[in-house]
């Protein structure tokens, strides 16, 4: 149960995220005083360019960017659960390799494609891939076949990426942009689709939590206690592949969030349980994928750096003090 120090903690990360929110929507190649947001909130008027920047353009990628980092955030530590593995990500799933393949084949079937089309295709992806990957890791609690299996599919979906890719040039071309992970495209549309996506395996993952935390006591406890394991492994699968897809959806396989989220949120309320870490970790992910894709836009503009190529920048050293961190916890 969330507990008062919980709780407030929680306020103070939803703070954080809310003026992580007001800086991406006043920063960018051209920066705006909090005053034309406060206006364009108060009475929006479209015919005015500053308002139209802040309300067209920015708000639906911040927006992206908070439902994106929130479903990285609880996905990736859904995942270190499942797995019993601090340094598990969604990717183990299959479902970045699993939505890349379903680009390709997409852009290599019917040529150039909206990206509402493309982003309906990586969720399907993402999404058929999750199944695969559950049936290849067999009946049971799965703790180990699971990121085998997902290891494996994700290395014969990338094979075939490869080949699709080298035998189509304009399949090439929009594939490139796609997978470095992006928010420049998404719209409000979009989001009204697949933010519900989002939603629901973030609520899913929380139905789960208390079935999935007895179960990384063992199989066998789990049991004892009138758990199903492979039940609760393909619940917290779903979740998984619902969050995770709906993120590669949006932003194309945006990595390290997953994996360096849901440690942050354990620092934030240390011995909490999934359940309450899951909370937390929502607007940690969010402030995350928020700052980089602000960063991005505000430190090379008036060009801007991809979310991916940001996240990478800064993931890749805290994915080494990390491990660095586990090692001296080891001795």
């Amino acid at each position: 149960m969330v507990t008062f120090s919980a709780n407030h903690r929680l306020a103070l990360l939803s703070a954080a995220v809310a003026a992580a929110l007001i800086a991406a929507l006043c920063l960018g190649a051209q920066d705006y005083p909090p005053s034309v947001l406060l206006s364009a909130l108060r009475a929006y008027d479209p015919d005015d360019p500053a308002q139209a920047i802040v309300i067209e353009m920015r708000l639906p990628r911040a927006l992206a960017a908070v439902i994106v980092g929130a479903a990285l955030a609880v996905s990736g530590l859904l995942m270190q659960a499942l797995a019993r593995n601090p340094l598990a990500d969604p990717g183990l799933t299959g479902v970045n390799a699993g939505a890349a393949l379903a680009v390709v084949g997409g852009l290599w079937t019917f040529g150039a494609l909206s990206q509402g089309a493309v982003a309906a295709l990586a969720l399907s992806g993402a999404g058929a891939a999750a199944l695969v990957v559950r049936a290849l890791a067999g009946a049971g609690d799965s703790t180990l076949r699971l990121p085998l299996a997902g290891a494996a599919f994700a290395s014969l979906c990338m094979a075939l990426v490869a080949l699709v890719v080298l035998l189509n040039p304009e399949a090439r071309n929009i594939y490139r942009f796609w997978m470095v992970g992006s928010l420049s495209l998404a719209t409000g549309a979009q989001l009204m689709g697949l933010a519900p996506v989002a939603l629901a395996g973030i609520a899913l993952g929380l139905m789960a939590a208390r079935r999935i935390e007895a179960l990384m006591l063992g199989a066998e406890l789990g049991a004892a206690l009138g758990l199903h394991p492979g039940r609760v492994m393909t619940l917290g699968l779903v979740a998984v592949a619902l969050t995770a897809g709906a993120s590669v959806a949006i932003a194309g396989p945006v990595g390290f969030i997953g994996l360096i989220a849901p440690h942050l949120a354990r620092l934030v309320l240390p011995g909490a349980g999934l359940a309450t870490t899951l909370v937390l970790a929502c607007p940690v992910g969010a402030g995350i994928a928020l700052l980089a894709d602000t960063a991005g836009r505000w430190l090379a503009r008036p060009a801007e750096l991809p979310l991916g190529i940001v996240l990478a920048m800064i993931g890749a050293p805290a994915f080494m003090a990390l491990v660095r961190r586990m090692l001296r916890e080891a001795r």
